[in-house]
């Protein structure tokens, strides 16, 4: 079962590496991605490790730990992307304004 979830966490960093040559993803979120892979290819080879950490928390099932900090993520991926998302909407306002203005000036001349 964990080889299983092996294969999939080295498929997952080679298909990153594949984005990351082609420049879909940026360098700022690669790093984020690589350390997901890595992570998760550590814990699938180590199982011990979800079974200590959850036993810390006193959580009774382990693998939900790793549910938990999947949640986790994705939430803080979210406000991350959410941020990035209202600075360029800022951006865009910006520039639209800027065009107008310009536009304007360029009609009076």
């Amino acid at each position: 079962m964990y080889m299983y979830c092996f294969i999939i966490a080295i498929a997952f960093l080679m298909l990153t590496i594949v984005f990351i040559k082609k420049r879909s993803l940026d360098i700022k979120f690669s790093f984020i991605w690589i350390a997901v892979g890595v992570i998760m290819a550590i814990l699938s080879l180590n199982s011990s490790i979800v079974d200590k950490v959850a036993e810390v928390f006193d959580i009774k099932y382990p693998p939900s730990l790793l549910f938990l900090i999947g949640i986790l993520f994705c939430f803080i991926l979210i406000f991350n992307l959410i941020v990035v998302i209202s600075s360029l909407q800022e951006k865009i306002t910006r520039l639209t304004q800027e065009i107008g203005i310009l536009k304007n000036l360029r009609e009076r001349e």
